[in-house]
């Protein structure tokens, strides 16, 4: 028997035959084995066919003749097995007969491995493991990836989708009650990694076929160790996390249901966890009022939770805490409830105050000497508003801030150069190793892109032995590591070429290459690809000559010139990015290149680079691109290029083999300068987080970015938003060019972010445009009016972000509210427009806002002890110069709006 024997047989995917020629052999014939096997491998791996089948037996034999349990755990690993019949007779058999210390210890280097994103592929690591501990006769691992997996495993119902390894049974009780590695497993789902798997299975039918109530069955039952799991989901809770992670455990721990002995045993977790996400919080809370009514909470527990809670922004929680001490002061511990009190008086909000002071206005007489001074000391806190009932529960007179609070804006942003080329190869090894781990940085990824190209054209050889060591096989996955592939020859040319051919995208197939902006962004990897394939250039033209994207035009005609030294002809892609980046009132020295491009460049410089163009509003009830918008909302759109300036963008193609030459205007560069669909069409295939690489593709055209971005803008403020896309608002700031109304769209979508993070970069990018001069208020209340209208922004994240932003610039800040309170108040104001108004109280005074509104003051006029109405007497007070609100201003229960 030879190697091709073996190498046919799985090529043909015969699997008995393959399976009985490596039964056969002895360890030392398998191990001559590997080298044909990894050429197969990688035969597959690269090929579009020959899949499947084959697949599925080099994985078992592979592995098989991997005589060392760390190669056959590696071998196993490999991405590309997304196969699910491994568990065939003949393959089983030949994992079976190794002995059961191979069996162990490659089961064991697999389960230490970290869980992949849900896929058939990363299936197949966990069942082998699985098969091979249960036939080895070793006790499942602690290990979180191998929870995990078997997570996921146990929580699909259909035994086939994960290779028919689920213990019979036809729903999750029945699989977990059957399962041996349950008893194991089941207490360490709270550990990292494996609590998103919480939420499921998938395919319940109801809530008692899920995690939560499967759990609390089998712990009730004595399957499942009832202490472990408990102290291990508080422990969880404790640590805190994501959102998402902290509130499914939150889920399983409440079905759990522990009593009061269990809530008792765990007091110093549940204080502990008045720190964290704002339902963890809230249960941490009522778990805490239980004990105290049972007796089992001492003095010091009670101000210590007080003291947490009431420095925490979440009104509901403080006012369940306002209660609780109120009963705890009716119960007789009168000091103890004010010192928890004290803390109240501090807080932002003002009806949280006016609680508090009823609270203790009832029991302030029982107290004397220490505590009354510490109830003064908080009362100085207080809003104006609570001045009267502080002077007369405790004798303090509360003093309204000085007004006209002078903003502190930010510099206006100035340009930031790139840093020079890498000097050598271990230089940008070096960097490429850190840029891997942030791939978003868009400095580190133009500095390597034309850091690559560099080196290429230098010395191949020595780029080759500096990125050795960098590189992993994982980071093929990465765009970053796959260019430094073709730069370094371990990506072959054919398959550069095939890609190019096909133009599907293969070398670079991500998520992030979609709509007009992405796919501008893969034309321009391709290309450069190629060039480090098989046409190498000395550096890129496009590179910017500043961190935000600018690209300086003496920088572009030098590099041009060099280009024509060399007798080097342009990429298409990467000289328009050139263009596109590059502004100019004259030739800048161009005249004097000879070139077409040359010429091009002079053309381009004379004429001032792309024109600057202003975005339209489309009103409601427009039909556009056959979708009607009547019932969606307006938006921004921009006249078409004309063909006059898009035919300076025009370049002769690249002289690729096999490739049809597309002179002119490169396609991709046509769409990303072609009008921009309404977001609702856009959003749907343009679904990437947008960062400092979109921004840097037309950094002197601000307005035309805005309109880009606006779709994912749009879905940062949705109910269910999506997180991150507001981050890119800074960067727009920094931009150059005009404020319209895209951008303003897009500042209103960013104020009304569903993540406080995202709301924060909003904010940030507000201050930059107002430092430099380019908002204008009356137009971003305007668009958030719409917005608000329409349902697209929720008023409390929207008066999140504007408090957020009246700390450091309360006069700006006013600016907006006074262009919004209007439109907000005439009508029937949307749900949480009181919080609005409250953010314009405190605005108002820190700012010295006067003069009278009349939507304020018809709102004030108005019966009702609406919040709304008593923070709408408060501002209509404040403007009227009339001095602070009476204590009837905003103390009172809120009772809903009108």
């Amino acid at each position: 028997m030879t190697t091709e024997d073996l190498v046919t047989a799985i090529r043909e995917a015969r699997t008995a035959t393959a399976a009985a020629l490596v039964e056969r052999m002895t360890d030392a014939e398998r191990r001559a084995e590997l080298p044909g096997l990894k050429r197969l491998r990688r035969e597959l791996r690269e090929s579009e066919h020959s899949r499947g089948g084959a697949l599925t037996v080099l994985l078992v034999a592979g592995a098989v003749c991997h005589t060392a349990p760390s190669g056959a755990a590696d071998w196993i690993a490999g991405r590309e097995f997304d196969v699910l019949a491994w568990r065939q007779e003949p393959l089983l058999a030949l994992l079976d007969g190794r002995p059961a210390a191979w069996q162990r210890e490659v089961a064991l280097r697999l389960a230490r491995r970290p869980a992949l994103p849900e896929s058939w592929s990363s299936s197949v690591p966990y069942q082998i493991a699985e098969h091979l501990l249960r036939r080895s006769d070793t006790p499942p691992p602690a290990e979180p990836g191998f929870v995990t997996e078997w997570m996921r495993d146990r929580g699909d119902p259909d035994p086939r989708r994960r290779g028919g390894l689920l213990p019979p049974g036809p729903d999750l009780y029945a699989r977990l009650r059957a399962d041996g590695f349950t008893p194991f497993l089941a207490p360490l789902v709270f550990d990292t990694g494996s609590v998103q798997e919480l939420s499921g299975p998938w395919a319940a039918k109801g809530p008692e076929q899920r995690w939560p109530a499967v759990l609390a069955r089998l712990a009730a039952e004595g399957v499942v160790d009832r202490p472990a799991l408990l102290g291990r989901g508080f422990a969880r809770l404790v640590r805190g996390g994501g959102q998402g992670e902290v509130r499914t455990s939150l889920g399983v721990l409440r079905g759990l249901g522990p009593d009061v002995a269990e809530l008792s045993g765990n007091r110093r977790a549940l204080v502990a966890m008045l720190d964290g996400d704002s339902v963890v919080a809230g249960f941490a809370l009522e778990s805490l009022v239980v004990l105290d009514g049972a007796g089992l909470l001492g003095e010091g527990e009670v101000l210590e939770a007080s003291g947490v809670v009431a420095a925490r922004p979440e009104k509901k929680l403080l006012r369940a805490l306002v209660g609780w001490l109120g009963r705890v002061a009716a119960g007789g511990r009168a000091e103890v409830a004010l010192r928890g009190l004290a803390g109240c008086l501090g807080h932002p909000d003002r009806q949280v105050q006016g609680a508090a002071l009823k609270v203790i206005k009832r029991c302030v007489d029982s107290v004397e000497g220490e505590v009354l001074a510490e109830l003064r000391s908080a009362a100085l806190l207080l809003d104006p508003s609570h001045a009267a009932t502080a002077a007369e529960v405790l004798g303090v007179a509360v003093q309204a801030p000085v007004g006209g609070v002078t903003d502190r804006l930010p510099e206006a942003p100035r340009p930031v150069a790139m840093p020079a080329p890498f000097g050598t190869p271990a230089e940008l090894a070096e960097e490429l190793a850190a840029a891997m781990a942030a791939p978003d940085e868009s400095v580190a990824f133009e500095r390597l892109l034309d850091g690559l190209v560099r080196q290429v054209w230098t010395d191949r050889a020595a780029l080759a032995a500096a990125l050795a060591p960098v590189l992993r096989a994982e980071d093929e996955w990465q765009v970053l590591g796959r260019l430094a592939g073709v730069a370094t020859g371990a990506t072959p040319v054919p398959r550069v070429l095939n890609a190019l051919r096909s133009r599907s995208g293969r070398i670079f197939g991500h998520w992030e290459f979609r709509g007009p902006v992405g796919e501008f962004l893969a034309a321009r990897l391709h290309e450069t690809a190629w060039r480090l394939a098989a046409d190498p250039v000395p550096f890129l033209l496009s590179t910017p000559t500043w961190c935000h994207g600018s690209l300086d035009a003496r920088e572009l005609v030098a590099r041009l010139a060099r280009y024509e030294e060399l007798g080097v002809r342009p990429g298409p892609v990467d000289f328009a990015q050139a263009l596109l980046r590059t502004v100019g009132d004259g030739s800048e020295g161009a005249e004097a290149l000879t070139s077409p491009a040359g010429r091009q460049l002079a053309a381009w410089l004379r004429g001032g680079g792309l024109p600057r163009r202003t975005t339209t509003v489309v009103p409601p009830g427009t039909w556009k691109l056959g979708v009607r918008c009547s019932d969606l909302r307006r938006y921004a759109e921009q006249p078409e290029l004309p063909e006059t300036d898009l035919a300076h963008l025009a370049v002769p193609a690249l002289d690729v083999p096999g490739v049809e030459p597309a002179d002119g205007v490169p396609e991709a560069v046509r769409a990303l300068l072609g009008p921009a669909e309404p977001f609702f069409r856009r959003s749907a295939v343009e679904d990437s987080v947008p960062g400092a690489r979109w921004t840097a593709l037309l950094p002197h055209h601000r307005e035309e970015l805005a309109l880009r971005l606006t779709g994912q803008l749009a879905d940062s403020a949705q109910d269910a938003p999506v997180r991150g896309n507001p981050q890119v608002l800074p960067l727009l700031a920094e931009a150059d060019g005009p404020c319209g109304f895209a951008v303003h769209q897009a500042l209103a979508y960013g104020l009304g972010a569903g993540h406080a993070e995202d709301r924060s970069a909003t904010v940030d990018a507000l201050l930059s445009l107002a430092a430099q001069q380019q908002l204008d208020p009356a137009a971003l209340a305007r668009e958030t009016l719409e917005l608000l209208a329409l349902g697209a922004v929720k008023p409390n994240r929207l008066a999140a972000t504007l408090a957020e932003l009246a700390d450091p610039a309360p006069q700006f800040t006013w600016s907006i509210l006074a262009a919004l309170l209007p439109g907000l108040l005439d009508g029937q104001p949307p749900r949480g427009a009181a919080e609005l108004v409250a953010v314009a109280v405190d605005c108002a005074r820190r700012s010295g806002a006067r003069g009278p509104i009349d939507a304020v003051t018809r709102t004030a006029a108005r019966k009702g002890g609406t919040r709304l109405l008593a923070e709408a007497r408060t501002l209509a007070a404040l403007l009227g110069d009339r001095g602070p609100a009476g204590s009837t201003g905003a103390g009172g229960e809120e009772r809903g709006e009108a």
